[in-house]
């Protein structure tokens, strides 16, 4: 039988040697808390850390071979439970939290813990997370529990108090052209992403393997270039366009946003890290742009959200939203 490698993880080295060392030194955190942009390889992180914590090699985990190892790469590990996600942000439900406190209290299956993962817990309301408090500040000596967020600011300060918080970023270009490589896309693929989404592998995948994420970037990319154009039928086309499906417009929206950010960032320091998908396109905007402008730009995009969220039709929301982008 073939063993199977661990996790391919590119860059944050300082990250995981950290957490190697805890491991050795036996003071590995009860709850990690890894936050990062989207994209930025949080989940695998999280994945490669509940192999760290439960590899049978104490010097040199996660070795990737042990029984362990190969159980939670093959996602069949009886010890680590992924909380599932509910309701229209995608949090976590009261019943759900309540449920991963029933299952913290039970001994592990195959050796010393058991490993609890909230991926994505931006959404995790409120009550939930209160619900969730008591495991956290006081957890069975086998439990352990990893969160991974986009912005720390989601989760009640009572809560990430009792947390090791850990930044996961994205990395160079050319460590993701060598990651993407590694999956066997082809060089002319690799460059189209990368010079779309930097050193973003989880954002260079999507886009590679999904045609709507691939649209929504092309769709951003052209919204950024007409609002620096000033072409306002331009900017209508390409909403309305996106408007036929929803779903194509909210992630357009998302990278829109983004791509707002950039050129605020850029029209204020300059130099920027890229976080929309069209560096040249943000960074023409960024001429036009001021903060005050920006900033009511990004109230327009959050209001449009809210129009969709209420059911607002699609087409009425696009309109709406492209009067107040030039407006602002």
């Amino acid at each position: 039988m073939s063993t199977p490698e661990l996790p391919v993880i590119a860059g944050n080295e300082q990250l995981r040697a950290d957490l190697q060392l805890m491991r050795r030194q036996n003071h590995l955190p009860h709850a990690l808390l890894l936050h990062g942009e989207r994209g930025c390889g949080k989940k695998t992180l999280a994945k490669w850390f509940s192999m760290l914590v439960l590899c049978e090699d104490a010097e040199h985990a996660p070795c990737g071979g042990c029984k362990n190892c190969r159980l939670v790469s093959e996602n069949a590990h009886p010890d680590v439970m992924t909380a599932e996600h509910s309701g229209k942000r995608m949090g976590f439900s009261v019943e759900t939290v309540r449920a991963v406190r029933r299952e913290a209290g039970i001994l592990p299956n195959n050796g010393d813990m058991r490993i609890f993962l909230f991926t994505d817990a931006d959404g995790m309301s409120i009550q939930a997370q209160n619900a969730l408090l008591k495991s956290v500040e006081e957890p069975p000596a086998h439990a352990c529990f990893v969160f991974t967020v986009e912005t720390i600011g989601t989760l009640l300060p009572t809560l990430l108090s009792r947390m090791t918080a850990k930044a996961v970023f994205p990395v160079s270009e050319s460590e993701c052209v060598t990651a993407l490589t590694r999956l066997s896309y082809s060089a002319e693929e690799i460059q189209s992403a990368v010079s779309r989404f930097g050193g973003n592998i989880g954002k260079c995948i999507g886009y590679l393997s999904d045609e709507m994420q691939r649209q929504a970037a092309e769709t951003a990319a052209g919204l950024t270039a007409a609002l620096a154009q000033v072409n306002e039928y331009e900017l209508l086309r390409l909403l309305t366009a996106a408007a036929a499906d929803k779903d194509l417009l909210r992630r357009t929206l998302e990278l829109f946003d983004m791509q707002i950010r950039d050129a605020a960032v850029h029209s204020l320091e300059g130099e920027f890290r890229l976080m929309g998908c069209d560096r040249s396109a943000s960074e023409a905007l960024a001429g036009r742009l001021s903060p005050r402008r920006a900033m009511r730009m990004h109230g327009a995009i959050a209001e449009a959200f809210a129009d969709l969220e209420s059911n607002v039709g699609a087409a009425l929301t696009v309109t709406a939203l492209c009067a107040a982008l030039c407006e602002a």
